[in-house]
């Protein structure tokens, strides 16, 4: 009664453990300037008055334009918010999301403010209107138009800034520093805000340099760019540091494996990519042939490069947190064989020493059940040599050796090696109908990871090693009743583990990152029930338990940049189903009185983004078997 009551209890506690929420990307939204601005000028009139511009814009969208300063063809947040099954069109449409706007400043532009936006709209062929909102007013308008409370589960993408260092050209060398500084600050404390209103995952781009900003201007990107940064650091503000400078600056210096011809020369005749249409290109295939549009926006292609490496930064850190789980699976499988060797030693006379050996072959495949991020089959393979010594009272003791190999890839292309050795040692107990086990084991973890990321028509590699630990205390108690050839009850147990699996940096190209260290802890229960009997050599067996994992799924992967010094950014490890079901059947063997064999065959069934199952096959040998039969009943 005690024993049903145990199992009803540990039920409740189960069904009240809530599961953790995870990265889970539901609407993306834009801000800034002309690199996002993704129609906005399309879907509006700068006058009631008629004048050129808005009579060009007309002419450009009727002939197969846009409006969106790329020429035909998506922008990069619109691409970027396809990989999720999403949109960013402009905000001045129906359901619109992309608040950016060709010709904004960070807020507003240096005193004169009309003067200085005048210029600068003016050197991008727009006309002069002062009344453009800065990237800083484009935010205070979404949160005015969404009651105060950002979308916590929404995207948000801010690349703003190269409007301020156009206008720096016409300012006083005195003056240049102190305007951006200012800029900075009072852009940094608009996206504080942001945060504060509810965003959780924000990234800000540094701006790239076109061809049409002069060295001195390059400086000041830098200036102003790392201001933003360190002010958004120091705010406590949460965020992906893009850098699309650099990005940019690799494929001028070698543009030929993206299909790049010509990659500062203009794709199209017209003075700004938003009057490009297909009839003004310098060539019917200048979109992908050439990276910048007008001297200062991206061709389709640039538009493609700069979305693929947004989403690498979105989804890398879901990649390498795949490590620390593929440890915690096969430790599953470890643990799982052990467990059914001290069985068969157990059953084992007379009692003394037994030798054992077995070796497992899993098919192990994590899925990311979020829309756009990858998954990481594999088909891991280990082995496991032991020894223990039965006494007459029912205890058992014993230690064991395991190695394992694992050679998961990546959906996105890639993958990596996982290398396993770990010490176990254990003991069992078995009295009349009770019986129990414990195993404690510590490994090494060893890791090889190739990371490809597709990046236009390109895939960038990024190679990477570095190893780690896993700590496991394991156990399980049951009862058995026996009905004449059948032996069947309950069952209880518990795997708690610890993986951690250290910090490196991948090298390779300009999608490489740094990875911090990522540690998983595990806490696992299994309730469940048993049974076996025996016909004549054999001894099938059948056992289902239903796991639960009480840990926290809320595990944080930090990463850095290797292009440039800027702050690390989090973002949510991969997150896989808090209850499951296992189920093993397999059967026991006498081959002589010293020998037996053993062979089995588990699966995790239910378990949210986990394929799991495996076969096992083992041989246990008994030292000093006389000539009695090497099983007994129980």
């Amino acid at each position: 009664m005690r024993l049903k009551h145990a199992l009803l209890a540990g039920t409740v506690l189960i069904g009240a453990v809530q599961a953790a929420e995870a990265q889970q990307y539901n609407q993306l939204t834009a801000f800034g300037d002309s690199t996002t601005d993704t129609g906005w000028f399309a879907n509006s009139k700068l006058s009631p008055v008629p004048n050129l511009f808005d009579a060009g814009v007309a002419f450009a969208v009727a002939n197969g334009g846009n409006a969106h300063f790329t020429g035909p063809g998506p922008g990069n947040a619109q691409i970027l918010a396809g990989f999720f099954g999403l949109t960013a069109n402009a905000a001045n449409t129906p359901g619109g999301t992309n608040y950016a706007i060709g010709g904004a400043f960070d807020n507003g532009g240096p005193p004169p403010a009309s003067a200085f936006t005048n210029i600068v709209l003016l050197q991008q062929g727009l006309p002069p209107n002062p009344a453009v909102p800065s990237t800083v007013g484009q935010i205070s308008n979404y949160l005015a138009s969404v009651g105060g409370h950002a979308n916590p589960n929404g995207l948000y993408l801010i690349s703003s800034g190269g409007n301020d260092i156009f206008a720096t050209q016409a300012l006083p060398p005195a003056f240049v520093v102190p305007y951006l500084l200012t800029e900075s600050q009072t852009l940094a404390n608009s996206i504080a805000g942001l945060q504060a209103a509810g965003a959780r995952y924000i990234i800000v781009a540094n701006e790239y340099v076109p061809p049409s900003v002069t060295p001195q201007g390059v400086s000041y990107g830098q200036t102003l760019q790392n201001a933003l940064w360190n002010d958004l650091a120091a705010a406590g503000v949460k965020f992906v540091p893009a850098d699309t400078a650099s990005v940019i600056a690799a494929v001028v210096k070698n543009p030929a494996p993206f299909g790049i011809t010509d990659p500062v020369g203009n794709a199209c005749t017209v003075p700004s990519g938003v009057f490009c249409t297909t009839a003004t290109l310098v060539a019917p295939n200048a979109l992908q042939t050439h990276l910048f549009l007008d001297g200062t926006h991206l061709t389709a292609a640039g538009q493609q490069i700069i979305a693929d490496y947004y989403y690498n930064l979105l989804v890398a850190p879901s990649e390498i947190s795949f490590l620390a789980e593929s440890a915690v699976q096969t430790t599953f499988g470890m643990i799982t064989g052990i467990q059914q060797q001290i069985d068969v030693s157990q059953r084992q006379r007379p009692n003394g020493w037994n030798g054992w050996a077995n070796g497992q072959l899993q098919h192990l495949a994590m899925n990311n059940s979020f829309n756009g991020f990858p998954n990481d089959p594999s088909n891991p393979i280990s082995g496991t040599v032991g020894i223990d010594y039965r006494w007459q009272n029912g205890w058992l003791a014993g230690a064991s050796i395991t190695t394992g190999h694992a050679n998961p890839t990546f959906s996105l292309g890639g993958g990596y090696t996982q290398d396993q050795a770990a010490l176990s040692l254990y003991a069992g107990y078995r009295k009349d109908s009770w019986w129990g086990d414990v195993i404690g084991s510590t490994g090494w973890l060893g890791y090889s990871t190739n990371r490809l990321v597709p990046i236009g028509i390109t895939v960038q590699p990024n190679d990477g090693t570095t190893n780690g630990s896993d700590f496991s205390l394991a156990g399980e108690v049951g009862y058995d009743f026996h009905t004449g050839f059948l032996t069947h009850g309950p069952i209880a147990g518990f795997i708690l583990q610890r993986d951690r699996v250290n910090a490196f940096t991948e090298t390779g190209s300009f999608t490489s990152l740094s990875f911090a260290d990522q540690i998983r802890n595990s806490e696992v229960s299994a309730l469940g029930y048993r049974a076996s009997f025996d016909w004549r050599d054999w001894h099938p067996f059948a056992q289902v338990v239903w796991n639960h994992e009480f840990d926290p799924l809320n595990r944080q992967m930090t990463a850095s940049l290797t292009t440039i010094a800027a702050p690390s950014y989090s973002l949510p490890a991969v997150v896989l189903g808090r209850d499951w079901a296992t189920a093993t059947v397999g059967t026991e063997v006498r081959i002589d009185r010293s020998w037996t064999g053993l062979a089995s065959f588990t699966a995790q069934l239910s378990q949210q983004s986990v394929t799991n199952f495996g076969a096992l096959i083992g041989l246990n040998y008994a030292f000093g078997a006389g000539p009695r039969p090497g099983i007994y009943k129980n």
